[in-house]
């Protein structure tokens, strides 16, 4: 019976001796996760967030870095990001920098006020989009149609063709609805759907309440891209008006370094 009880407690002792020291490794391994990595924002794999694009839930993914790679101002939290716009592009696997980040509507600044402006008085050359900086030309009428016109007052026509105003930035994208799209590419003749939305209407509810469609951004719109606004001075407000009497309005964006290498 000794020889029993002692192989028990020899038994149990061992246990309570693994069982132990598994629970300290676990520990210890836990300690050493937390102090040498830390959740980190990061853009998902596939995934490209273009300047003042409105990041969606599809954009960004939460991942555990090391933290000697984590750079300062990272940001830790998924809430944190998400319907914020980034102020340039960010690639894959890249992390979100809070300050790089921002709510701005790219309301008017001191001296500026927002105008819309129709499409059928101003032609894209490139895809546009809101936050763009983007080249404002007036490409002219024929020299018979201008014949008769004054010499312009508040901008100067050194060509036949076609003269650049100003450089401005793009504050808003917006559809014949009013509502706010992502991206206007431009094209010779509107897609099936868009001829379709505008004899007919677009199909499409109109949101409620200021609801954001973050989701949304990246689709083609269902109605014909209507509207594109600036923020813009007394002065560049005239040129442009003046400007339009005299030709079409032709708005470019300006392609950054990276772009250009491409």
């Amino acid at each position: 019976m000794k020889k029993q009880t002692l192989l028990v407690i020899c038994l149990i002792s061992f246990l309570l001796a693994g069982a132990s020291f598994y629970a300290a490794t676990q520990y210890i391994d836990a300690m050493a996760a937390e102090k040498l990595f830390a959740p980190v924002v990061k853009v998902a794999t596939g995934k490209e967030i273009s300047a003042f694009e409105p990041i969606t839930q599809d954009d960004v993914i939460l991942v555990q870095e090391e933290v000697d790679e984590i750079l300062p101002d990272s940001a830790r939290d998924l809430d944190t990001v998400l319907g914020k716009r980034s102020t340039q592009t960010i690639y894959e696997g890249e992390q979100l920098l809070v300050e790089k980040l921002t709510d701005s509507q790219l309301l008017p600044e001191k001296g500026e006020a927002r105008y819309e402006f129709p499409l059928l008085s101003i032609h894209p050359l490139t895809e546009l989009r809101k936050g763009d900086h983007v080249k404002i030309w007036v490409k002219y009428k024929s020299l018979s149609e201008l014949q008769d016109y004054p010499t312009p007052l508040h901008f100067r026509k050194t060509n036949d063709t076609a003269d650049l105003l100003f450089e401005s930035q793009l504050a808003s994208v917006r559809d014949s609805n009013g509502i706010e799209i992502y991206t206007l590419k431009p094209s010779l003749l509107p897609s099936p759907d868009q001829m379709d939305s505008i004899f007919h209407g677009s199909r499409e509810k109109p949101l409620q309440n200021g609801e954001k469609r973050y989701r949304d951004y990246r689709v083609q719109p269902t109605a014909l891209p209507a509207f594109i606004g600036f923020n813009l001075t007394d002065e560049e407000y005239v040129i442009v008006s003046e400007a339009m009497s005299y030709g079409m309005l032709q708005v470019g964006h300006i392609m950054g370094p990276k772009e250009q290498a491409s």
